[in-house]
Formats: C-alpha cells, sequence, structure tokens
C-alpha cells in the first residue's frame, strides 16, 4: 500500500513534506468534533492493517534458475521481510487509541486550547519547566504507554511500521497550523535532560523547517527554560505522541535518571502529550526499584514483549512457514511434509532452525539469509538440517554467548550478558561470495585447460579470462568479452593490452561501440555507363593524359574553332 497515493502533499520551506489535512467521518461522534482527530487516517481493522503494514519481498520461482551470483543479491531482500504477528496487531490499536484519546483534550477549536498555551508561557516566562504543574492546570485526556523487550524481536520495526500509517506532519489550511503527528528520539545515554530536549528540537526543525534548536538549544539556556519550550513545541504544533526509544540507556545513567522520568510523566499528565517509552530488557532495574519510581517509568500501560516460543499459539510456526517461501536455491525444500494426509511442519528443521536462533526475529531472519548463501556457494543447492547447525556455528559467534545463556533458562546467565548484540552479516556474506567465486573461478580455469587441450581455445585467451576474472568480472562476460578481444587482434598482440581492452569493454556490459570483428565497408559508386563522345569521358581521359579537357572536346568537334566561323563570315 502507498500512502503517498492517498494525500495530497505540500513541500514545508526548509523542512519535510506535510500531507494536506482532509477532514473524514471517523463514526464516533466525540472524534468528529475535533479536527485534529478528523484528519487522522480511520481506525483500521486488524486485516487491513496487516495489510498495509505487511513487507514481503519481491519473489518468483524462476528466479531459482539464474546464475549463482544474481541469487546471491535476491536473498538480501529478505533484510526488508515483515509480516505482521498478533502481537502487531495489538500494539496498532493501543497506539490509534492513545493519539486519538491524547487529541480529545487538545482540540484547537476549545477554549481550553489557548487557556493551555498561556499557562505554557508563564512557566517559560518564569523558566521552571521542572514544575509544570505549578502553572498548567487544564485537564488532558492524555495516557503513555511502555514497550520493554529484548532486542532483536522488533519492537522498534514494530513501532516505526505502525508509525508510518499516519502522515508525521499534516497541514490543516482551514486553521493555518501544521499537526507533528508523532515524533521519535533516543533517550540520550546520559540521561541528560538537556541531550533530550536538543533531540527534539532537532527533530522538530528537520520536519518543520524551524529553528528551535538555534533559538533555545544553546548551551546557556538552563534545563528548565529547555523544558518549558519543549512543553510549548508539543502544544502549538500539536504532536500527537512523543516516542523515547531505548529508554534501557537510563539503566547506566549516574544521574538525572529521575528528573527525566518525571518530565515524561508531566508530558502526558500535564501537556497532554502521549508518550511511549520503549527499552530492552536492561531497563528492568529501573522497574525494580520502589513502587514510586515503577509508576513513574512504566506511566499508565506497561507491555512486556518475549521472544517467540515454540509450542505457544503456533506461533513460531507461522512465522517460518511464512518466511520459508522466500528460498533461492535450486533445490527447493519445503517446510511442510504429509503426514497421515494432513499438512504438518518438518519438525526437524523447524527444531534445528528455533534451536539456533531462539526464536528471535532478527537472528532467524539472518540465519536464513546464511544458510542460502552457504548452501549456493558449496554447490550443494539445498538445506538441511546440518548445513542450519554449520552456518549457525560459523555465522553467529558473535551472539553465541548471549543465545547461550537464553538457551540455559537461567535468569542469572541472561541477564550477565545484558542485550543481544545486533548481528552483521556483512563479513559472512563477504566469505560466502569470496567462496563462490573461487569455485567458479577453478571452474574456469579447468575448462579453459580442457579445450586448449582439444585445441579448441588458445592460451592467450585463456590467459585474458583468467586475468579479468582477477578483476572481479563476471565468467560469463569474462568469457564473452575476451573472445571479442581476442579475436578481433593479432594473438601476437601483448596480454597486457588484451587484458586492458576486453576489461574496458566489460565494464561497458560486453557491448562495444563499434563491432571489431567486422572490417569497415566503404561504399563505392557505381562506375557510370558512358555513350559514344561522352563529356564525362572524355574529360576522364583529358585528366589520365595530363592534358586539357579542352583539346579533346575539341577533337571530338563539341567545342567548334571561333577562327573557322570568322572565315566563313568574311
Amino acid at each position: 500500500m502507498n500512502r503517498n497515493d492517498e494525500w495530497e502533499w505540500v513541500q514545508i520551506p526548509n523542512g519535510e513534506r506535510a500531507a494536506v489535512a482532509k477532514y473524514t467521518d471517523q463514526k464516533l461522534p466525540e472524534y468528529n468534533s475535533n479536527p485534529l482527530i478528523q484528519a487522522l487516517p480511520p481506525i483500521f481493522s486488524p486485516g487491513e492493517f496487516a495489510r498495509r503494514v505487511a513487507r514481503l519481498p519481491q519473489f518468483h520461482p524462476q528466479e531459482r534458475e539464474l546464475e549463482r551470483h544474481y541469487r546471491f543479491h535476491c536473498i538480501e531482500r529478505l533484510s526488508r521481510y515483515f509480516d505482521p504477528q498478533n502481537r502487531s496487531v495489538e500494539l496498532q490499536q493501543q497506539i490509534c487509541v492513545l493519539i486519538m484519546e491524547g487529541y480529545l483534550g487538545r482540540n484547537l477549536l476549545n477554549p481550553e486550547y489557548a487557556r493551555r498555551s498561556r499557562q505554557i508561557y508563564q512557566a517559560i516566562v518564569a523558566g521552571d519547566g521542572k514544575n509544570l504543574d505549578k502553572y498548567v492546570n487544564v485537564p488532558t485526556s492524555a495516557s503513555s504507554l511502555t514497550l520493554i523487550g529484548p532486542s532483536g524481536i522488533g519492537k522498534t520495526t514494530n513501532l516505526i511500521n505502525i508509525l508510518n500509517l499516519y502522515p508525521q506532519v499534516i497541514l490543516h489550511r482551514d486553521h493555518s497550523v501544521y499537526q507533528l503527528v508523532w515524533l521519535k528520539v533516543d533517550c540520550p545515554h546520559a540521561g541528560s535532560l538537556k541531550g533530550l530536549c536538543t533531540d527534539i528540537f532537532l527533530a522538530a526543525d528537520r520536519l518543520l523547517g524551524t529553528n528551535y534548536f538555534k533559538k533555545f538549544g544553546s548551551k546557556g539556556n538552563s534545563e528548565d527554560y529547555m523544558l518549558a519550550q519543549v512543553a510549548q513545541l508539543a502544544h502549538t504544533q500539536h504532536l500527537g505522541v512523543l516516542i523515547v526509544d531505548e529508554m534501557q540507556n537510563l539503566a547506566k545513567a549516574r544521574r538525572g535518571r529521575d528528573e527525566l522520568l518525571n518530565f515524561l510523566v508531566k508530558m502526558d499528565n500535564i501537556i497532554g502529550v502521549p508518550v511511549i517509552r520503549a527499552a530492552t530488557n536492561e531497563a528492568f532495574p529501573i522497574f525494580q526499584g520502589n513502587f514510586r519510581n515503577a509508576r513513574r517509568a512504566i506511566g499508565k500501560a506497561g507491555v512486556v514483549w518475549d521472544r517467540m516460543l515454540k509450542d505457544k499459539d503456533r506461533e513460531w510456526e507461522h512465522f517460518l512457514k511464512g518466511m520459508w517461501e522466500y528460498q533461492w536455491t535450486k533445490v527447493f525444500v519445503p517446510i511442510t511434509e504429509k503426514i497421515n494426509r494432513e499438512e504438518k511442519i518438518n519438525e526437524r528443521i523447524s527444531e534445528a532452525f528455533y534451536e539456533e536462533c531462539q526464536g528471535i526475529i532478527d537472528i532467524a531472519i539472518k540465519l536464513y539469509k546464511m544458510v542460502q548463501w552457504r548452501a549456493i556457494s558449496l554447490g550443494s543447492e539445498e538445506i538441511t538440517v546440518e548445513l542450519i547447525h554449520q552456518v549457525a556455528e560459523e555465522g553467529l559467534q558473535m551472539v553465541k554467548p548471549m543465545l547461550d545463556a537464553i538457551r540455559s533458562g537461567k535468569q542469572e546467565s541472561m541477564q550477565r550478558y545484558g542485550d543481544i548484540a545486533p548481528l552483521d552479516t556483512t563479513e559472512y556474506y563477504s566469505k560466502c561470495l569470496s567462496e563462490l567465486k573461487s569455485r567458479e573461478l577453478e571452474e574456469i580455469r579447468k575448462l579453459a585447460q580442457k579445450q586448449q587441450s582439444r585445441g579448441n581455445v588458445s592460451a592467450t585467451l585463456s590467459h585474458v579470462i583468467l586475468k579479468l576474472m582477477e578483476l572481479d568480472v563476471e565468467p560469463a562476460l569474462a568469457k564473452e568479452c575476451a573472445e571479442k578481444v581476442v579475436a578481433a587482434k593479432d594473438e601476437d598482440m601483448e596480454i597486457p593490452s588484451l587484458v586492458k581492452e576486453a576489461y574496458t569493454l566489460a565494464l561497458q556490459g560486453g557491448q562495444s561501440k563499434e563491432n571489431p570483428t567486422k572490417p569497415n565497408k566503404r561504399k563505392t559508386k557505381p562506375k557510370p555507363k558512358y555513350q559514344d563522345n561522352d563529356i564525362r569521358l572524355l574529360v576522364e581521359n583529358a585528366k589520365k593524359a595530363e592534358k586539357p579537357a579542352y583539346v579533346y572536346l575539341e577533337l571530338a568537334g563539341i567545342i567548334k574553332s571561333p577562327v573557322e566561323d570568322f572565315i566563313k563570315l568574311v
């Protein structure tokens, strides 16, 4: 679903694009009396939501017949794979309610909106952003949400895909205002309130073309003053929801943690802007203090996500079936098998995959990519249980200690390693690609030697092909370009010159501007058919004899002598 087709867009000077507001019937009377809510997309059903956010790779079974180096690129499409789960649907519904309910108490058509603006301004004048509750007393309808869970299970990916259902900025032409629907920042590592304010200023400036950072972000401004300006920004730009990701950074903050948590609570309680806090399991110590700290950190709703469990609600089975269709090895290995006339999942493959990734989505997708690369580079072109374990042993070394801790099921072991580090598959991709090229190079060498022994190819041609492959030219293209150049040139020509010309041709994709194998043929004029005393023939003969054409024309009687005419007249 292309969101751009559903809206009219305008460019904000020095900012990003904004969608022009179109006011739709939200079905509920309390929502239809507020233009900030009417301008939002409709409330999606679970099916419509899943259809809009799913990111399925482009795939056709015929691609399995492509050459190996092309299929390496096809497999990389899995990096963009996203298939919403039940938890995704539940999170979307929570966020939808959060945004719409938050706007109920901030209707720009109601007098309470202007009253809150004046009260926030008083806090700015007093430079007292940490005590907004002393100045602002207009009731709000905002709530908040905390999402916590291990790394790699899709928290941030789900949040971004859900938020992207909404235009980030909406222009209300009738009211001459911009509506900033959502804003996402990361929690500062040191738990700095100034750092949080700075990030919010910069994010707003990038979207709206404003200069909040230049005006209020200088080091000379106090935390209190900056916090009050953030509150004013959120109010005047009609911020729908503030997302603060990486909240686990507060776990290691030596100071400022409580003040930052207090301010986020006041954003929804006092200013009326809903706040979503996202964190990994490292943030649990924040929530495990006294009740007041836990309430302040979590807000009004806390959602704890865990990795997929193999035997719970068939969640792992559904995920594996969906991903498994995108298989580019020549030998397609189905993930299901018929048992007593029923389609059931292949337990050996499912068990092996789960054992190695432990139900962590990010690792599962990357492991599937690596297994396919390995199967292709080895030439086996088939996924097996043994290959899954082999690739995991080779490619998951960086996360092995954390995965071992999860397998153990011991809380102390899991806490020792904290969060799972991001897994980078670039090195393993390069390794498989290098092995693939080495195998192809060896195959070309053997083929060239075999053909040369039969007299089918010269030593010069073999040498040029090998040199091109060493320059990272694909084998098929190297052979094509070498044959063209060697056929058009003298084989006694120096090898470096042949390689240089063939490499130039390869950079052009094997297409030369002129075909070197066909000599240029000049068009020749057909010889004319001469008649008796043909002037053209007489002139041509005069040129050959190196005599004036006049003489030949006179002898032929074409030119008369003027003297004879004079004598006749006399």
